[in-house]
């Protein structure tokens, strides 16, 4: 099922705040766009809730995220489902990541926010937990 374009455009714009509050470092920001109970998946290892975001986000490297325009497929009438490409440099070392999101979104009263998130990179052999280097 295809979102409304109301809907896309609310989404996107989600998405697009999710990469600029990370450029920004707006780790308060960043954690408004997930629900209270979220679940983010990178490294191999799952972050819960807005605290878990946070912990998450007291070890990453700052840099610039440039996220590529998302898939969106709705799955119910409050809930989408994206895949989006995204490509990190570290600010200190220049040293670039890819990878692909997939992303459960829901509609609260607040607007759209991220229910999961799992980041998989871009590697050799195809998709992985965990970069190359």
């Amino acid at each position: 099922m295809l979102p409304t374009p109301e809907d896309r455009v609310a989404i996107c714009d989600l998405l697009a705040r999710y990469c600029l509050t990370l450029d920004t470092d707006d780790v308060d920001g960043w954690v408004a766009l997930f629900t209270s109970d979220a679940r983010y998946e990178v490294y191999g290892r799952s972050f819960d809730g807005h605290e878990g975001l946070r912990r998450m986000m007291d070890g990453a490297p700052g840099g610039l995220h440039l996220g590529g325009p998302p898939v969106i497929e709705m799955t119910a009438p409050d809930r989408a489902r994206t895949m989006r490409n995204l490509l990190f440099v570290d600010r200190r070392t220049s040293d670039s990541r890819s990878a692909v999101y997939t992303d459960e979104l829901q509609r609260t009263a607040a607007g759209w926010r991220i229910a999961h998130c799992r980041c998989r990179f871009i590697v050799a052999d195809g998709l992985s937990d965990r970069p190359d280097r």
